[in-house]
């Protein structure tokens, strides 16, 4: 495989948004940005970039809950193309305010001058349950029985140079075989059932439900990575701009003051989101009341984030290693 090629898709979209990052800011639909005005009552219009997964019905959810109108916030959730990266140059401009992403989506922009801040944990693995969050899972038919035997194979990833690549490249590793002997190819979630069955991939990285799409054909999760390289306790943030951080402050620590009170909400209520995600993902209804959720906790460890910087720079994802103190944002 060639990494360089490799390292480039990666940072495609991070060179996009510095490329973008001098254009007028707005809103996604094009309307004005609302206004904080807290005596009034009225709420502050906030954009947030989510990809396609179980976290779009969380949100949705939360939303529909009134956690975030209890904060003065009007959440307008923009879903995007099959990862967090694509959604990076709308950040950099200021058509969002913040977004759903993995901790390497944040690290490496900073590698390449973007000022990102990470402003809150989203999603948590549970240690207890394999099909949790984002696996490796293969066809009914497939001799692949652990990460060792993704050597020479052919892997779905959400994004290349993203948390499934250093995550299945690192499980490999720990699993006894050759990191380097595995070719990505980038599917987003939804894809990944189809194109295994049509024997276009050998194996592929989803998330619930689309993890039950495969099981329930006879197929099966092969690599629980996130939990097995140590990444689980950050497996998805909420990210934001430097600029955004410096300049309104107040809208960001109303934003995550919110989270913190409908994450544990959302943990403790998994039937909620189960009955959301038929029309928030458009999923099959018998998958959706299947899917195993991962946690959902405001925390923010820093040994983690370290951990993924420092995977980045172990498989050439990024050339210098990021500094987790100052992408990590502190009120």
């Amino acid at each position: 495989m060639n990494i360089n090629k490799t390292r480039a898709a990666a940072v495609g979209a991070v060179a996009l948004a510095l490329a973008l990052s001098g254009c007028a800011s707005g809103s996604v639909d094009g309307s004005a940005p609302a206004a904080a005005d807290s005596s009034s009552g009225a709420l502050t219009k906030v954009t947030y970039g989510i990809f396609p997964s179980n976290t779009v019905a969380a949100f949705q959810v939360a939303k529909d809950r009134g956690f975030f109108e209890k904060h003065g916030i009007d959440l307008q959730l923009v879903v995007g193309a099959g990862s967090s990266a694509a959604q990076l140059p709308a950040l950099a401009t200021g058509d969002l305010d913040f977004m759903l992403a993995s901790p390497v989506t944040a690290l490496t922009a900073t590698t390449q001058g973007l000022d990102v801040r990470i402003v809150e944990g989203v999603t948590q693995n549970d240690p207890k349950i394999v099909e949790d969050s984002t696996a490796v899972v293969v066809g009914a038919s497939s001799t692949i029985k652990s990460a060792r035997d993704l050597e020479g194979k052919k892997v779905s990833v959400n994004a290349l140079g993203g948390i499934g690549e250093i995550g299945i490249r690192e499980a490999i590793a720990k699993d006894g075989g050759d990191p380097k002997k595995v070719t990505f190819v980038q599917l987003s979630f939804p894809e990944v059932a189809a194109q295994i069955e049509a024997g276009q991939i050998d194996a592929g990285m989803a998330g619930s439900p689309f993890i039950q799409q495969v099981v329930s054909k006879g197929g099966r999760v092969v690599s629980d990575f996130i939990h097995d390289t140590g990444l689980g306790a950050n497996e998805l943030v909420s990210i934001s701009s430097g600029k955004l951080v410096q300049s309104d402050p107040d809208k960001v620590k109303r934003f995550t003051e919110a989270m913190k009170e409908a994450l544990p909400f959302l943990t403790q209520n998994n039937d909620l989101i189960r009955d959301a995600m038929p029309a928030a993902l458009g999923t099959d209804p018998a998958a959706s009341k299947k899917a195993q959720l991962s946690l959902y906790n405001p925390d923010v460890s820093q040994e983690t984030i370290q951990l993924f910087a420092d995977l980045l720079v172990k498989y050439g994802i990024v050339n210098t290693t990021p500094d987790v103190a100052k992408v990590i944002w502190k009120p």
